[in-house]
């Protein structure tokens, strides 16, 4: 069954339990555009916004283009992630940071879970 780009990110992104807004918050693009590369056969998409995606879908881009194109679809390498989605909401805005406040905002965050005990 060859697919398109669009139907395997969507395939992927159902199998995780994301939504649209979801998927957009992760790879910080535009629910338009995730809903727009779904729905369509539009397949005009960057490598950096591919990658974007692959990296919010917890797999690659090689492999999302693989399954897409193929004959057969194969299993990604990748597990589905189980981790809920506001864990990964916050994962990702911690990518966003440098390094070094990164992991000031990770040590303030431990401190404050500990006292919450």
């Amino acid at each position: 069954m060859n697919i398109n780009l669009g139907e395997e990110i969507s395939r992927r992104r159902r199998e995780q339990k994301l939504t649209q807004e979801d998927l957009a918050e992760l790879s910080d693009l535009s629910v338009n555009f995730i809903s727009r590369l779904e729905r369509t056969k539009d397949q005009n998409i960057s490598i950096q916004n591919l990658d974007s995606i692959a990296r919010a879908l917890n797999t690659n881009t090689p492999d999302i283009i693989i399954n897409a194109y193929s004959a057969t679809n194969v299993k990604p390498e990748s597990h589905v992630n189980n981790t809920p989605i506001f864990i990964q909401k916050v994962t990702n805005e911690l990518r966003k940071l440098p390094d070094d406040q990164a992991e000031r905002v990770c040590k303030s965050l431990i401190v404050l879970l500990k006292e919450m005990k």
